[in-house]
């Protein structure tokens, strides 16, 4: 089966370069209408020039997510009378430690990543429920799971994955298949990370932005079932990232003092854990360890009354 966009549209942010270039050219290949984003009007204007001359249909627009995201929308909408597919790319880092960060630069941090991609999503969100098979994408990072020196970063995207849980909810339930990406691959972004020669050519030769590009357009595709997750992806692999809990502990008794002899089971690792999906997996699972009697009252419970 080959995948055909049958001339459906899709808005790229980021797109001038890296990750977000493989995505658009990658849908643009399958016959997807293409707006491409980026505020460097160069790397924008090249990547449309690489799609028309591909025989593909793209167009320019370089407005900042983070101020005039709704703006993006309405290049869409001006240049191919409907929406289809957002595939939120667009995201800046700066690295500097907590502590010594200034507030301006953190928060800029946020403005792109975070606020860019909220206020896109919601400019288009109609959009894609009039579409009758939208798809939003949106991309987080491994950031979210720790890296001194990139707090706003991190604290940004694992903003973009909690934002992403509960839209794909709410879009099941208006027919928006939404999704969120933790890639890996070589970029302009990556590039100077990693000064091992082996640690680069592994990036470089074997997992490049095109892998990831071939999954966002397998989950934009308007036939694919799979969404609703947070996805790994590097290198033509994928796998799903959850959130899990470890067994719980005890304490021994009612009082601060109580910690003090499970302190050290409160740090041992586990391999018994417990994925949570949504906020209800997580609070059933609490109210059964504090009375398992109440299991078969949550088994009856209607799905929809604990989030799911």
């Amino acid at each position: 089966m080959t995948m055909d966009f049958k001339q459906r549209v899709a808005i790229v942010t980021g797109a001038g370069q890296g990750m977000g270039r493989a995505h658009a050219m990658t849908l643009a290949s399958r016959c997807a209408r293409v707006v491409v984003n980026d505020v460097s009007a160069p790397h924008a204007e090249g990547v449309v020039r690489e799609i028309l001359d591909a025989g593909g249909t793209a167009v320019v627009d370089t407005n900042d997510v983070s101020t005039t995201a709704p703006a993006i929308v309405d290049t869409a909408l001006n240049a191919f009378d409907r929406l289809d597919i957002v595939v939120s790319n667009a995201g800046i880092i700066r690295v500097g430690l907590f502590s010594e960060q200034p507030e301006q630069e953190f928060w800029k941090v946020f403005d792109v990543s975070f606020k860019g991609a909220t206020d896109l999503s919601r400019a288009a969100w109609p959009h894609l429920v009039s579409s009758g098979s939208g798809r939003l994408i949106l991309v987080s990072s491994s950031g979210i799971l720790a890296n001194p020196g990139a707090s706003a970063y991190g604290a940004a995207k694992g903003a973009i994955w909690a934002l992403g849980n509960t839209l794909a909810m709410e879009g099941d339930r208006v027919g928006v298949q939404v999704s969120t990406l933790m890639p890996t691959a070589w970029t302009p972004m990556t590039e100077n990370a990693y000064s091992d020669p082996t640690i680069l050519n592994t990036l470089r030769n074997g997992m490049g932005p095109e892998h990831v590009a071939n999954f966002v357009t397998f989950l934009a595709h308007q036939d694919t079932a799979v969404h609703g997750d947070l996805y790994q992806v590097a290198g033509g692999r994928a796998g799903r990232m959850v959130l899990a809990g470890m067994p719980r502990v005890q304490s021994t008794t009612a009082s601060p003092e109580g910690w003090i002899d499970v302190a050290q089971e409160l740090t041992n690792d586990s391999r018994e854990l417990t994925p949570y999906r949504v906020t209800g997996d997580q609070f059933t699972d609490e109210m059964i360890a504090a009375n398992p009697a109440v299991a078969e009252a949550f088994a009856n419970m209607n799905p929809a009354d604990l989030g799911a």
